[in-house]
């Protein structure tokens, strides 16, 4: 399935839960043999087919997951959920082997395809030829019995109008934002081994800023040295292997590398996340990292690379066509896991104070 031919989620949410707000009313089966419904544990919407094909939608705070099979596809497909964000899956997600999943994040759906599935697309059709009057009132919280009768092709029996309504009620019910966990944890280090292998855009910056070449004559120690710093919050943590710096020397560095940051930055291309100066001792030279992991960064704990919610904050700072591939796993929101955030706190520890 073509993520940008997929319709806006909240769209297609509120079409879907009208759609199974409407079976609800007439009964458990139309007379095609289709089934629509909600699952209010999971807040999953789910449509099937008489022909054995699904498709599920779920919806949480941050995060709009779609995923599902049509009849047409192969008999055992490739697992479509091994290539999604770990932030995707959830025990909703484990039904069925589904050939396509699609997530939304950032303002845009991607998706993992592992096989052509020709029917795919028609599984929205019934989606889309819900009536949006209808559609808008669901999403609203203003559908009333009258309102809901008046769409229905035959009067419905009034216990199932009621059950029709309570359905719109607890589908339009606040979405949680679901509890990350050890999810966050995956999808960090998931994040981070497609970091390690991402490829650096030119940015057409100076290989030797004049700012780092005058900080080396004046401050940089005669001898070899290298001093690595990431960002994080905003804040410049150095490497725990950086070469130990006079006190004077390491704090003005830091000033440079702070301020060169903001000059080096721009509003499409972003700015970057990893940072070093390195010297024979005679000739100094920088290396800066906007789009992955450097080699040169090494960390004994994955708490001691970027946080979740760092990436996600910078990667909304850049236009599209400067983003990485894999900032497209990233939530939506910031993901916190709190082992992690006590991971991270006794890492920084261990580092040189800045």
């Amino acid at each position: 399935m073509d993520p940008e031919r997929l319709p806006e989620p909240d769209d297609l949410w509120w079409s879907w839960v009208a759609l199974a707000v409407l079976q609800r009313a007439l009964g458990p089966t139309p007379p095609d043999g289709s089934r629509c419904g909600f699952d209010p544990e999971h807040r999953v919407v789910r449509l099937d087919l008489a022909d054995g094909s699904w498709l599920r939608l779920q919806r949480s705070l941050r995060r709009h997951v779609l995923w599902g099979r049509s009849a047409d596809a192969p008999p055992a497909p490739p697992d479509a959920r091994r290539d999604a964000p770990a932030w995707a899956l959830s025990g909703a997600t484990e039904e069925g082997r589904p050939t396509f999943l699609a997530w939304h994040a950032h303002g845009e759906w991607d998706s993992a395809v592992t096989v052509a599935d020709p029917g795919v697309e028609q599984l929205l059709r019934p989606l889309l030829s819900v009536d949006p009057r209808l559609a808008s009132r669901v999403a609203a919280g203003t559908l009333s019995a009258d309102g809901l009768e008046a769409h229905l092709s035959r009067p419905a029996r009034p216990r199932d109008v009621r059950a029709a309504l309570d359905l719109a009620r607890a589908a339009a019910s606040p979405a949680p934002l679901l509890a990350p966990g050890a999810v966050a944890v995956r999808l960090r280090d998931q994040v981070h081994r497609q970091m390690r292998e991402a490829p650096e855009a030119d940015r057409m910056l100076m290989q030797r800023p004049p700012s780092v070449v005058r900080w080396a004559a004046v401050h940089g120690p005669a001898t070899p040295y290298e001093y690595a710093v990431m960002v994080r919050r905003e804040q410049l943590v150095p490497a725990v292997d950086s070469t130990r710096l006079p006190a004077t020397a390491r704090r003005s560095l830091m000033t440079v590398l702070q301020l060169l940051r903001g000059e080096e930055s721009a509003a499409d291309h972003g700015a970057w996340l990893f940072a070093r100066v390195v010297s024979d001792g005679v000739v100094v030279d920088f290396d800066r990292c906007f789009d992955g992991w450097p080699s040169w960064w090494r960390a004994t704990h994955p708490s001691q690379g970027p946080a979740l919610g760092d990436l996600t904050w910078e990667m909304q700072q850049r236009t599209p066509a400067w983003r990485p591939t894999w900032a497209s796993l990233l939530p939506a929101g910031e993901t916190a896991d709190p082992a992690a955030s006590a991971d991270a706190t006794s890492a920084s520890g261990r580092g040189h104070d800045s």
